[in-house]
C-alpha cells in the first residue's frame, strides 16, 4: 500500500530511472536537454556508420607521378644542353630582310659557332664580337632556329659621305658613316657630299677618318650642315669640301669656282649669316672670286672678306 507520505528511496549510484523508456514526445524533449546534449550527440556519434578509410594506392600514384617528372625533366635538360641533337649546322647573315653572302667578317664569325649546342650559344658575346669587327654596324640581333640554325640580322650606320683620301699626291676613295667610320674603299656615291682630307698616312678601311671617333663624328657633321646651309640659303651648289685638319678649317668649293673659308671651332650659322648680310655689298653670283672667308672675327664682325679672281 502506498502512502502520499512516504519518503521515497534515494537511487543508488550507477541506476538509471525508467523514464527514458517510455515513448512520450514530451519525454524526448526533455531528453534532449542542454544537460543531456553532450550525452546524446556522442552516443548519436557512435551510433553512425565508420568513414571510409581512403585506399592507400592513391599515395603510390602521387609517388609514380614524381618519378615520372623528375624523368621527363632529366630527359630534357640532357637532350637539350648535352645531346647532339642541338648542335649548329647552318647560319644566315640579314641585312634589312636581305640575305647577305658577301660579308665575310660576320659569315666567319658564325661559321666558327658550327658543331657548338644551340641552346648554350650565348647571343650577347656574339653580338659584342660582331660590333668589334665592323663598328660600322649600329644594331645587331640573333636568332635561334632550333634545331640547328643561327640568324644574325644588323642594321648600318646610315652612309653620308664620299672622301677622297690624299696622300703624297695619290687620291683614294672612301665611303664613310654618320660615325666617321670608313665603310667601303675605292668606290663613291655621286648623290652624296664629296669631302677631300690630305693626311701624312693613308687611311684605312673600317677606322674612323681621324684617330679620335668622337672627333671624326663631330667633324663629319659639321662639314655635311655647313655643306646644307650653305646651300639652302643661297641656292649654290656646293662641289666638294676640304678639311683641313691642322688649321680646324673648312673650304667649300662652289659650282662658281671660289672657297668659302670657314671656321670649324666657330657657330657655323653666324658664319653663313655674315655672308648673307654682305650679299647687298658682294655679289657672289656674277662676280668672279677666289675665295670667301669667313673666319675673320673681331670689333667689325659683319665685315666680309673675300679675293677677286685677275682678268
Amino acid at each position: 500500500m502506498h502512502f502520499p507520505f512516504t519518503k521515497k528511496k534515494k537511487k543508488k549510484e550507477g541506476q538509471h530511472s525508467n523514464i527514458s523508456k517510455l515513448k512520450s514526445p514530451y519525454l524526448k524533449k526533455a531528453f534532449f536537454s542542454k544537460k543531456s546534449k553532450f550525452i546524446t550527440e556522442s552516443r548519436m556519434a557512435r551510433m553512425l556508420p565508420p568513414a571510409r578509410i581512403k585506399p592507400r594506392s592513391n599515395k603510390w600514384k602521387k609517388v609514380l607521378a614524381a618519378i615520372l617528372a623528375i624523368g621527363i625533366i632529366g630527359y630534357a635538360i640532357y637532350a637539350f644542353f648535352f645531346s647532339d641533337n642541338f648542335l649548329v649546322q647552318k647560319y644566315k647573315v640579314e641585312e634589312k630582310g636581305t640575305i647577305i653572302e658577301t660579308n665575310e667578317v660576320i659569315n666567319g664569325l658564325l661559321s666558327a659557332k658550327i658543331g657548338q649546342n644551340l641552346t648554350l650559344l650565348n647571343e650577347d658575346r656574339l653580338i659584342n664580337e660582331i660590333k668589334a669587327a665592323q663598328p660600322e654596324i649600329n644594331k645587331v640581333s640573333i636568332k635561334k632556329i632550333f634545331p640547328d640554325t643561327v640568324i644574325a640580322q644588323y642594321e648600318k650606320y646610315p652612309t653620308v659621305a664620299n672622301i677622297t683620301n690624299i696622300v703624297n699626291g695619290i687620291q683614294k676613295k672612301f665611303l664613310v658613316d654618320s660615325q666617321g667610320f670608313l665603310t667601303e674603299e675605292n668606290t663613291d656615291n655621286p648623290n652624296l657630299p664629296y669631302i677631300k682630307i690630305e693626311t701624312a698616312i693613308p687611311m684605312e678601311i673600317r677606322t674612323t677618318f681621324l684617330t679620335d671617333a668622337k672627333r671624326s663624328a663631330e667633324r663629319l657633321d659639321y662639314i655635311i650642315k655647313a655643306i646644307n646651309l650653305y646651300e639652302e640659303k643661297f641656292g649654290m651648289k656646293i662641289i666638294y669640301s676640304q678639311l683641313k685638319l691642322r688649321e680646324r678649317e673648312v673650304h667649300l668649293y662652289t659650282e662658281k669656282y671660289f672657297f668659302v673659308m670657314m671656321d670649324m671651332e666657330k657657330d657655323l650659322a653666324l658664319q653663313l649669316e655674315k655672308l648673307k648680310k654682305a650679299l647687298s655689298k658682294l655679289d657672289i653670283y656674277t662676280v668672279p672670286l677666289l675665295y670667301i672667308d669667313l673666319r675673320i672675327s673681331g670689333s667689325d664682325f659683319e665685315k666680309v672678306i673675300y679675293k677677286r679672281k685677275k682678268t
